[in-house]
């Protein structure tokens, strides 16, 4: 009987180790799929480190029992080991930088418009901004890609331009998506040390206040191409996420919240599948080397990360650590932040700077080496 029974619970352990392979395979196809075309697609995608996840401990499951059907779940771990490094990237040992070689550091961060209207615990008006500015204005990074990015020339505060460009003699590009009272701007702004030769922005809409700016620096006498972007935004308030929690245990609650929340992941989900593309074709396009960072407002696991990750390296899989989450909210472990790159360039390291924790999201900075041009034959 005993021996029935563990025969029982070996087939039916079985059963659902394959109805998790067929998931992390549905979840990748899924990523392929624009949202436009078929939304629900993206809610799939979005559930494929779950998935990762359970065949990952199928795989401890079944070499703790000495069962040869570890064979399954290895086989996705090997086959998929490129998705297990989205979710958290392995590295023996830190690179080192060659001698000589030139670097270029690259800091984006969503500053939640320093929290001019108010920010986390409402001491967005005081302490908090005044720390936030000085922190960004003097970061060692040689560039920064500063999204939701506020000023105002009357404010002693909130004259960012001048707090964090002019007084530390960088050249600046500014978007401008939206003015606030009292002469107040806000957009997309990238600071650098190195001078700017050209520099332009990506509309996507009329009416929306998300777009990309970009710039070419002139690095020593190479012209690299950085983008800065901030997508389509998820649109959930913590007010969403706390009513979720909150109508757990009634039916009709939870339902009304869920339709809330899925109503809108799967508007952000189709707006960021067109933006991806447009940002692409521009990318496409350039004649140079490119830096592409920002709030992606995705997930490793969707097809705006994904259709990037088709034509450049992402920095955080090639020189981070740890899960890397970059969203400072109610939502844990999201990483919605990120830095691709192309060729010629290369990632020496990579880093989350919890220690700055005062908008919604958390700064990020990356290393790069830009490599010589190769020689004409």
């Amino acid at each position: 009987m005993a021996g029935t029974f563990k025969k029982i619970r070996r087939r039916l352990w079985l059963i659902l180790n394959i109805c998790v392979v067929l998931w992390v395979l549905l979840g990748v196809y899924c990523m392929q799929v624009p949202p436009y075309e078929a939304w629900p697609a993206a809610f799939v995608a979005f559930s494929l480190p779950g998935a990762l996840t359970l065949n990952f401990l199928f795989l401890l499951y079944w070499i703790l029992r000495r069962s040869w059907f570890f064979i399954l779940p290895l086989l996705v771990v090997i086959l998929g080991w490129n998705y297990y490094a989205r979710l958290v990237p392995v590295h023996i040992s830190d690179k080192e930088i060659p001698e000589g070689a030139k670097t270029l550091q690259v800091l984006s961060y969503n500053t939640h418009l320093f929290n001019v209207y108010g920010g986390k615990g409402e001491e967005g008006r005081n302490g908090s901004s005044e720390e936030m500015i000085d922190w960004i204005a003097t970061h060692p990074a040689d560039v920064y890609c500063l999204q939701e990015f506020y000023t105002n020339r009357k404010s002693d505060t909130y004259n960012t331009v001048n707090r964090i460009g002019t007084r530390y003699d960088k050249y600046k590009v500014f978007s401008v998506s939206q003015a606030g009272p009292r002469n107040g701007e806000g957009g997309i702004a990238i600071f650098s040390k190195y001078p700017i030769v050209a520099h332009g922005d990506i509309r996507f809409h009329e009416t929306s206040h998300n777009r990309v700016a970009w710039a070419d620096l002139d690095v020593g006498g190479d012209t690299i191409r950085v983008y800065a972007s901030h997508l389509q935004s998820m649109s959930i308030k913590p007010e969403d996420i706390e009513n979720t929690y909150s109508s757990i245990g009634n039916q009709a609650e939870m339902e009304k919240e869920g339709r809330n929340v899925a109503r809108r992941l799967r508007s952000g989900f189709v707006a960021r599948g067109h933006q991806v593309e447009l940002l692409l074709e521009h990318i496409q396009q350039s004649p140079y080397p490119v830096i592409v960072c920002g709030d992606f407002n995705d997930i490793p696991f969707s097809y705006t990360y994904n259709e990037l990750a088709k034509e450049l390296n992402n920095a955080f899989v090639q020189a981070g650590s740890g899960i890397g989450a970059t969203y400072n909210g109610p939502l844990p472990f999201l990483r919605i932040d990120n830095q691709f790159y192309s060729d010629r360039l290369q990632a020496y390291a990579f880093e989350t700077h919890y220690e700055m924790g005062l908008s919604d999201h958390f700064p990020i900075s990356g290393k790069y080496v830009i490599e010589p041009k190769p020689e004409l034959e």
